[in-house]
């Protein structure tokens, strides 16, 4: 397991690659020092998330939601979706996170329970599902959390059919509770697959100079339908989205490369050192250069999963 102990004053965003051939899962334990307001990184990964908050309060954030967690509450993050997580009151926290390829279970079932995750493909920011102790309803949920948690480094090599059991239970419950009452009709069912693929166009040429024109074309919309229904499905209008999604490359850059700020701009589609900065300041909460150095003062540039 791997555990992380946040410098004050860091910003740290995520670069690791979670899965491996080997052990399609990672588990995570996050220390957040007294005075910092930064709990959890602005990042984004292709697998899942459950996300545990052991002690403290987080606001967390997906896209453009917010959830407000205490401790012994947690929050399911669908994959590919740009997360991140503030600790309001700059008290002592404390996180545990277990970031898994969705074919880990997927592959552990039978065919026909495929529709248990059909509703991801398709809905994903309908799955945020923050298990709150607000709602009777999520009792199990927030029973089966620190049971997943409970498994020690040297004990997962012997109970990993433990923890995929564990991760199904959660899944039934999440099921129930969220993704069950998101079924679509075949017209809603076409939409969000041609949003889907805008969204993976973005994701795969974001450092590229888009045009809305382009990006409706790929959809098969106008483009104010477009735009309307974008907005609809991720809460954002299309180029609002696409920077986000440009500051989450040039950080992964920021940490994991030595190369030059302006050369970082450029690789992720931004013409403009101005612009660059003033986007990675509001989005980041610090200039490109304070990011890196704080990073890199605390020895969090490139963080191992276990």
């Amino acid at each position: 397991m791997t555990e992380k102990k946040l410098a004050q004053n860091t910003l740290p965003l995520e670069s690791v690659v979670h899965r491996t051939s080997s052990r399609p899962f990672s588990l995570y334990r996050t220390m957040v020092n007294p005075g910092e307001t930064c709990a959890l990184y602005l990042h984004c990964h292709p697998e899942a998330e459950l996300f545990y908050l052991e002690q403290g309060t987080v606001d967390f954030q997906v896209e453009s939601h917010s959830f407000s967690l205490r401790a012994g509450e947690g929050i399911f993050v669908p994959p590919g979706l740009i997360h991140s997580a503030a600790n309001p009151t700059g008290s002592p926290c404390c996180h545990r996170a277990v970031v898994f390829d969705l074919n880990l279970l997927e592959q552990s079932l039978s065919p026909y329970c495929q529709p248990y995750f059909a509703p991801l493909q398709l809905r994903r920011i309908d799955c945020v599902y923050p298990v709150t102790r607000d709602k009777a309803e999520n009792a199990r949920l927030l029973a089966l959390l620190p049971h997943i948690f409970s498994l020690q480094a040297p004990q997962l090599a012997r109970y990993e059919l433990s923890l995929i059991g564990s991760l199904l239970l959660c899944w039934q419950e999440l099921y129930n509770l969220c993704f069950s009452g998101l079924s679509l009709d075949p017209s809603e069912h076409s939409l969000y697959q041609e949003i889907q693929k805008s969204l993976n166009f973005l994701q795969e040429h974001f450092s590229e100079p888009l045009t809305l024109k382009e990006l409706s074309e790929k959809a098969g919309f106008s483009e104010s339908y477009f735009c309307h229904r974008f907005r609809d499905y991720t809460g954002y209008t299309p180029f609002s989205y696409l920077n986000r999604l440009r500051i989450v490359k040039s950080c992964e850059l920021l940490t994991g490369t030595d190369k030059k700020i302006t050369e970082i701009a450029t690789l992720c589609g931004f013409n403009n050192i101005s612009y660059f900065n003033r986007t990675f300041q509001k989005l980041a909460g610090a200039s490109p250069s304070d990011y890196r150095r704080r990073l890199s003062r605390s020895g969090q540039m490139s963080p191992s999963p276990f």
